[in-house]
């Protein structure tokens, strides 16, 4: 009887160690009027300011998902490229308050970086911008895009760049430091 006692003890200390020792989880309240302002923004790039019907659409994909954690969805992920990452987690807490804070969201999906790299990905090879044209032209396809960019040159300036700059990491991208650019970039 003691030895239940004991183990009962020991797992409600494992529980209480769990809960107190586990990050907080932000849960983010969106106001309406925010959310009106960037649904009418769908497509404009945060910081060029550049409209893109091909990254509206993928957006809208991205929506369709209806998931918290974003970036395991190859949508959101691709819209985050094209949108800015600060706008498609408004937009997706706009519509699910279960979306966690920036910070908090879980990690980009592997699955999701190895379609990026390709096989390369366990040896921890880095996103070329080939490897993004691939992938941001292969999320416009699956999102049954018609009005595509221009021309792959606005997709690697506007896009590619920015997060080419933010990371710092040469011209290529490892994966913790795409992670960490969909998390704290605030693009």
């Amino acid at each position: 009887m003691l030895s239940i006692w004991v183990s009962i003890a020991a797992f409600t200390h494992l529980i209480a160690a769990s809960v107190l020792h586990a990050p907080p989880q932000v849960r983010v309240t969106v106001d309406p009027q925010t959310c009106v302002e960037e649904q009418k923004y769908i497509g404009v790039n945060d910081k060029t300011g550049v409209y893109s019907n091909a990254c509206a659409q993928v957006v809208d994909a991205c929506l369709a998902q209806n998931g918290t954690s974003i970036w395991s969805h190859q949508p959101c992920v691709a819209a985050a490229t094209c949108q800015g990452t600060w706008s498609v987690i408004t937009l997706n807490q706009c519509q699910n308050p279960n979306v966690l804070a920036a910070g908090d969201i879980p990690n980009l999906a592997f699955t999701i970086y190895t379609n990026i790299v390709g096989s390369c990905a366990p040896d921890g090879c880095p996103m070329t911008q080939q490897n993004y044209i691939d992938f941001i032209y292969g999320a416009m396809s699956a999102a049954n895009v018609v009005d595509w960019p221009g021309s792959v040159n606005d997709v690697i300036t506007q896009w590619w760049q920015p997060i080419l700059d933010w990371t710092a990491t040469g011209d290529t991208i490892p994966y913790t430091n795409f992670n960490d650019w969909l998390h704290w970039s605030n693009s």
